[in-house]
């Protein structure tokens, strides 16, 4: 059966909401679905990459500071003759669930409401955003969380469990060559102005509290030989100049960066000292990409590891800088460790975690009619 299915996002930027939204539309546009995708703010940095790659994006409305009604006009227009409205993280949720109650009120259909909760910074951030998480969740069809975590928060809420589902992100799975990887070496050591036998360190995410990235500082200073690469956007102004003021010359701190798998290819090692993750779309790419992984403990990234007996990653207790510190250590010493990671990594993401993978059980909960 073919869809015609609307994508609502409030932005399109170069972070983990965008790399799965993008995969996910790949793949229905290759299952023949008829796919468009809205986005209404300021942040548009890669609407031309979607439009590139043959994925049609509205940019036509934009939203006006605060809670824009003229947005409820539009997405009440937007949705006619679509079977699927999917919403993207809360924004969007809160102007398309008033959308359908307003159809509901009129005796008007509207499409299926599908709903997915990429994360939960929001509520860090803005707890009062709780609430609106609560009145605007039971309008939905289908609420979808990318991890457990994320679907006990909707539990709590008060949603019905047969209306909320749990789908792992997913990523592209990468063909990798040891001449792909040697030439990848060479090209960013040589971008990044480093010593041909820099041993790197990656870590990609927003530059915000909750991704730790002081704490990968507090562990580059104990290890001044290896270089860190803070690859990601800044997604709180303060945290990002107090990231700045307190790394020190072995970390290199990048911005938003469009060539991300062949940073992740030419690396050593992937890290993150994150203290909360849904399925962390960047672990999932460093694995496609074969580079072992050394995570903090949360449940987020320990989630990865269930449906395998083999070790994927390697963990440290979450903000602690010695244990930490021991980790890295043991990692970057241990050649016959970090590779069998690696490759149980790789294996595992491919088995599990693909963007086909994902794909199939979206669709599930589309045709879903329960």
């Amino acid at each position: 059966m073919k869809l015609r299915i609307l994508h609502l996002t409030q932005f399109l930027g170069v972070g983990g909401l965008e790399k799965v939204l993008f995969l996910l539309i790949n793949e229905q546009v290759k299952a023949g679905h008829e796919i468009e995708l809205v986005v209404y703010d300021y942040e548009q940095s890669w609407v031309e990459y979607f439009r590139s790659c043959g994925i049609k994006v509205d940019t036509s409305f934009v939203k006006s500071k605060g809670y824009d009604r003229k947005l409820l006009k539009y997405i009440f227009q937007k949705s006619k003759n679509f079977d699927i409205v999917h919403t993207h993280d809360l924004n969007p949720l809160m102007y398309a669930s008033p959308v359908k109650f307003l159809h509901a009120l009129i005796r008007k259909p509207f499409p299926r409401l599908i709903h997915t909760a990429h994360g939960m910074d929001h509520l860090h951030k803005r707890p009062i955003t709780k609430l609106y998480e609560k009145l605007c969740s039971f309008q939905t069809n289908c609420t979808i969380g990318v991890s457990s975590a994320v679907c006990n928060y909707y539990f709590a809420l008060g949603l019905p469990k047969k209306r909320v589902v749990n789908i792992n992100n997913g990523t592209a799975i990468n063909t990798v060559t040891d001449s792909n990887k040697i030439e990848a070496r060479a090209r960013l050591r040589n971008n990044f102005n480093l010593r041909p036998d820099a041993l790197i360190w990656v870590s990609v995410a927003r530059v915000v509290p909750l991704k730790d990235q002081l704490l990968i500082c507090e562990l580059a200073k104990q290890l001044p030989d290896m270089t860190f690469l803070l690859i990601g956007p800044s997604g709180d102004e303060q945290y990002w100049d107090k990231v700045k003021e307190n790394k020190p010359a072995n970390v290199l701190m990048s911005g938003s960066r469009s060539d991300i798998n062949e940073i992740l290819l030419g690396a050593d090692f992937f890290i993150s000292g994150s203290r909360h993750e849904g399925i962390p779309i960047s672990v999932l790419e460093a694995g496609a990409m074969g580079l072992p992984c050394l995570l903090s403990d949360i449940a987020g990234h320990k989630v990865i590891q269930s449906g395998t007996n083999e070790t994927i990653a390697m963990f440290f207790k979450t903000g602690d800088v010695r244990d930490f510190k021991h980790q890295a250590e043991n990692l970057s010493t241990n050649n016959s460790l970090a590779t069998s990671i690696a490759i149980a990594l790789h294996g595992h993401v491919k088995n599990n975690f693909s963007s086909t993978t994902m794909y199939k059980n979206y669709l599930e909960v589309y045709l879903d009619q329960k």
